[in-house]
């Protein structure tokens, strides 16, 4: 199937970059508040099979997130589901435009530009803490492998 096929731009080792937002601070007259730097690492692989990706991220020492990329044929869509070390678990429906994906959840939304050469990412974060989107964090990814 075409689609599984699609989440293969995901697959490798990857380093990031970038800058991290948040906290009470935050606001939509300083949306930049609280910033600090990202850094990290994460690492993707297909699932026997091949239809599912595995994606394990460890970033800035304690944030780690592992997440499960997919096509679901019932629904007819891409899904991400991810837990994370501070005991979330959230799910986002995915959408593709090209070389970008759009990753869209109830507590956050990401948008995952790939270069023409599927060697970065530009990643974009943001988070709904108080019913406004704020940015959560940017960053660029660059293959390892």
């Amino acid at each position: 199937m075409a689609e599984h096929e699609e989440l293969a731009v995901f697959l490798g080792d990857w380093h990031a970059e970038g800058t991290s937002y948040g906290g009470d601070e935050q606001s939509l007259d300083n949306p930049h508040a609280g910033a600090s730097p990202w850094n990290s690492i994460h690492s993707a692989r297909w699932h026997s099979g091949n239809y599912f990706i595995v994606q394990d991220e460890r970033a800035n020492g304690p944030f780690d997130t592992l997440s499960l990329m997919g096509w679901d044929v019932e629904a007819g869509r891409y899904f991400i589901r991810t837990i994370e070390n501070h005991g979330f678990a959230r799910d986002y429906t995915v959408t593709v435009d090209g070389r970008t994906w759009t990753l869209t959840g109830g507590h956050e939304r990401a948008t995952y530009r790939f270069s023409v050469d599927g060697r970065s990412q530009e990643i974009t974060w943001e988070w709904k803490p108080a019913g406004v989107w704020l940015p959560l964090c940017d960053r660029t990814a660059h293959r390892v492998n």
